[in-house]
């Protein structure tokens, strides 16, 4: 079963500009950039379309548009190559097009790509991706989006739309434009995430604004920014300052919290400057698919979902564990499982984590997705090779039936309620 690709956030929600009216007594209001919507693809080829209005050296504003098709959901086809080895050959088209809302002209461009890899089992690697980058000027006002991208191999085309408004920035004495989020090395060079999935990189992730400031005075200048990660519970996880320096307005600056531990989990990154009663904030969503082991509470909610798997002596031995030794005994019950012990890579932990998180998204139930009883099946077993839906009758509710194959299982799901909570009618199956 391929996971249903939805949009990350509500498509409703559009970038919102603003300047700060602070009235006498009266609690500051931020500017705020609100963050645009990853966009996701409904069918092949499978694409995330990552959205930032950004500004060029004068200032005038864009909307960069990051492209990113993973290399699984393409047509590959086999050809030999100049020295008489195989090959595996892909090809896409790129669409961007832009239309104003009150007017009839278009803007954008039509692009190709084409890639060609050593192996069939490159074209299957999960993390392997074609990038497109574009920016496109655009007049401030609203606008609509569409992204298309085609496989040219097998001729599959799948499009998303958006619609946004791009602020007029030269009305504002200070702002941000959007925030971009990637991974920040050693040596402080800003590499973007343009799918803002995380794993176990998120240790150095960073993000990149351009700060654009038309008051009057010298340069340069000299600025504290405060940043903060929220959790899905808007709880602050990670917050700091870090002080800036900026040679001339718009120019963009990368803030790097110092090795954030973050556990999976949908996120947000938010930099925001204050300045006597005014504020300017930026910030943008992100999540996490892969990390260390869970430390604290996130040790206690992990247990819950790791005990569909994991024996009830291990679960006994883990929950017995003193705090300051539950990220190592985390560690030692997945060593164990290892299937590949000589790889930096734990596969069937990380199986675990992607079953955990798409259970989250998919199920519903009183609480997380992983406590309903298709998340549970999902952990427990993955996804079945067959599903089989039967409407709803005068005396029956909705079900889905799923099939496994290796062993054979019949797991039977009701809708009893009509809200999409599946319960498990046949529990003797399991």
């Amino acid at each position: 079963m391929p996971p249903t690709v939805r949009r990350a956030l509500d498509v409703s929600r559009l970038l919102v500009l603003a300047l700060a009216v602070a009235l006498p007594g009266a609690r500051p209001t931020p500017a705020l950039a609100l963050d645009l919507p990853l966009l996701r693809s409904d069918g092949l080829p499978y694409f995330t379309a990552d959205l930032a209005v950004s500004l060029d050296r004068d200032q005038r504003p864009g909307l960069s548009v990051s492209i990113t098709v993973p290399y699984p959901g393409l047509d590959w086809v086999r050809f030999e190559g100049p020295d008489g080895a195989s090959r595996y050959g892909a090809g896409l088209e790129f669409t961007v097009i832009f239309e104003e809302r009150r007017q009839s002209e278009q803007r954008g461009d039509v692009w190709e790509r084409r890639l060609a890899v050593a192996g069939f089992a490159d074209t299957r690697a999960p993390s392997a991706a074609i990038v497109e980058k574009r920016t496109f000027a655009l007049p401030p006002g609203r606008h609509a989006v569409r992204i298309g991208v085609r496989d040219i191999n097998s001729g599959a085309r799948s499009v998303v739309q958006e619609k946004l408004t791009v602020p007029d920035f030269a009305r504002l004495p200070v702002g941000f434009a959007d925030l971009e989020l990637g991974v920040v090395d050693s040596a402080g060079s800003f590499r973007s995430v343009p799918t803002r999935r995380f794993g176990i990189e998120v240790g150095t992730i960073g993000a990149r604004a351009s700060l654009f400031d038309r008051r009057e005075g010298a340069w340069p200048r000299r600025y504290t920014l405060q940043f903060r990660i929220r959790g899905e519970d808007g709880e602050v996880v990670v917050s700091g300052s870090q002080e800036i320096s900026l040679a001339t307005s718009g120019e963009p600056v990368v803030i790097r919290p110092s090795a954030p531990e973050l556990f999976l989990g949908s996120y947000v990154f938010e930099v925001e400057l204050v300045e006597g009663k005014s504020r300017w904030r930026v910030e943008r969503a992100f999540e996490v698919d892969e990390s260390g082991p869970p430390r604290g509470r996130e040790f206690t909610r992990m247990l819950e979902p790791l005990a569909y798997i994991a024996s009830p002596e291990e679960m006994d031995w883990l929950r017995a564990l003193p705090p300051e030794r539950q990220a190592q005994g985390w560690e030692e019950l997945w060593r164990r499982r290892d299937p590949t012990p000589d790889t930096p890579r734990n596969e069937m932990q990380l199986e675990f984590f992607r079953r955990v998180r798409y259970a989250e998204r998919h199920f519903q139930g009183f609480g997380p997705g992983w406590r309903s009883d298709m998340g549970r099946i999902y952990i427990k077993f993955g996804p079945p090779d067959q599903i089989e839906n039967r409407p709803s009758s005068l005396t029956a509710p909705q079900i889905e039936i799923w099939y496994y194959n290796q062993p054979y299982r019949r797991l039977v799901f009701g809708d009893r309620e009509g809200f999409g909570r599946y319960t498990l009618l046949n529990p003797a199956a399991e």
